[in-house]
């Protein structure tokens, strides 16, 4: 069905607006810190060994590597929960089921 897939398309595109809005923020907050007290253009993302795991670490460059890691981790993490959670929302307003 074309229409509910344009609906899916659109509730996508409402959890990345809000997922984007919660990088901005965090990064706004970002740059208080870096223009207050200076620091490094380099973020290492780090992951502590822990038992079964290997330590597991990258870098990335400026901000804006961060908020494509930021991003991505929260859609990985969120986006489904998400968009079940908005469907269910809209079938409520809609009052299908």
């Amino acid at each position: 069905m074309k229409d509910t897939n344009a609906i899916e398309k659109a509730l996508q595109g409402k959890i990345n607006e809000e997922v984007s809005e919660i990088v901005e923020n965090f990064i706004a907050e970002l740059n208080k810190l870096s223009n207050k007290y200076g620091g490094s253009n380099f973020y290492d993302f780090k992951r502590p060994p822990k038992r079964g795991y290997e330590h597991t670490e990258f870098m990335v460059d400026g901000i804006h590597g961060v908020k494509e890691v930021l991003h991505r981790m929260i859609l990985d993490n969120h986006g489904n929960s998400m968009l079940k959670q908005k469907s269910k929302e809209l079938i409520a307003k809609l009052d299908l089921i």
